[in-house]
């Protein structure tokens, strides 16, 4: 767990996603955030102020350090440049280059075609959109629990789980599945969503008592999503969370919210329910490179073992 928050934070201080300078959540936050414990997170933050990737100021937090990229990274940044540079003195065009680099990474790694992934999350839609995503990066086979629905039948994790090379599952759901599924056959990837840094940046910057609302399809995927995820206590805004399929508490959002939060699953029909004095952010709830990778990697490495 401590290098699969290593590895997102890593790749979104890389692409920019997290600026220099920009301050994280605190390890007793995020740890809440991700539901993992406290000396997890702390550890990871230890271990990225010694790489320089991060830096801490006592009082003020933890930061994005601005940096050169880390020895391992500088080294193969080279290879890459010296490969480069001869091919273009051999006479080759960027294309050509391009394309068959491309070419190379793709055949030099197992590949993850037709690899069965079984995807675990709370609603419907996020388990289409990440099957979607697997199907098109990965070419796996995809197919969709509910953790709701296994949390009903228990037996579900019988009956799919062989059927397996890998699980994904939200990791705000990993807890929820190891209650019911301790332990298996089959190895368990946690999906670390980029959100959750975002929101806590946005929120930050709200003055206090404000009145901010948080919605996704369901109840319980907006309260997994946002609600234990993001608050310690002492907040000074004021919150509703609702789902799409609890109209009571969707209409009190609408009515009483200056700010929305809307994930993308429903942020087009949250817009048609509101008019210009609410402000709706919309939340994106894609994985990101760093865990398409690590799904790769896993895959690739259970497609080996079954030979």
């Amino acid at each position: 767990m401590k290098d699969q928050i290593k590895r997102q934070i890593r790749i979104m201080a890389e692409t920019g996603e997290l600026a220099v300078g920009q301050r994280l959540p605190s390890a007793k936050d995020m740890a809440k955030n991700i539901k993992v414990n406290r000396n997890t997170v702390s550890a990871a933050y230890r271990e990225m102020v010694a790489e320089g990737i991060l830096e801490t100021a006592v009082g003020s937090g933890t930061f994005i350090k601005e940096r050169k990229l880390p020895g391992k990274t500088e080294a193969l940044e080279k290879i890459v440049d010296d490969a480069l540079e001869r091919a273009v003195r051999a006479g080759f065009s960027p294309e050509q280059i391009t394309d068959w680099l491309l070419h190379r990474a793709t055949t030099c790694f197992a590949s993850t075609e037709g690899c069965r992934v079984l995807v675990v999350e709370c609603n419907q839609e996020a388990i289409d959109h990440i099957s979607a995503t697997l199907r098109k990066d990965l070419s796996a086979e995809t197919t969709g629990l509910l953790i709701q629905d296994l949390e009903s039948d228990p037996s579900l994790a019988t009956r799919q789980l062989p059927d397996a090379d890998l699980i994904v599952c939200g990791l705000n759901h990993l807890e929820e599945f190891r209650k019911i599924v301790p332990s298996g056959p089959v190895e368990v990837v946690a999906v670390l969503l980029k959100p959750e840094i975002r929101i806590m940046n946005e929120l930050m910057q709200l003055p206090p008592g404000t009145t901010v609302g948080f919605t996704c399809a369901t109840q319980r995927s907006t309260e997994t999503f946002y609600r234990e995820a993001i608050f310690s206590g002492g907040s000074t805004l004021f919150r509703i969370w609702a789902g799409l399929d609890n109209q009571a508490e969707l209409q009190k959002l609408l009515e009483k919210c200056q700010v929305i939060f809307a994930s993308h699953y429903v942020y087009e029909r949250i817009l048609q329910m509101t008019d210009a004095t609410k402000r709706v952010i919309k939340v994106e709830l894609n994985i990101d490179q760093a865990n398409i990778n690590l799904i790769r990697e896993r895959l690739s490495f259970a497609r080996t073992c079954r030979r």
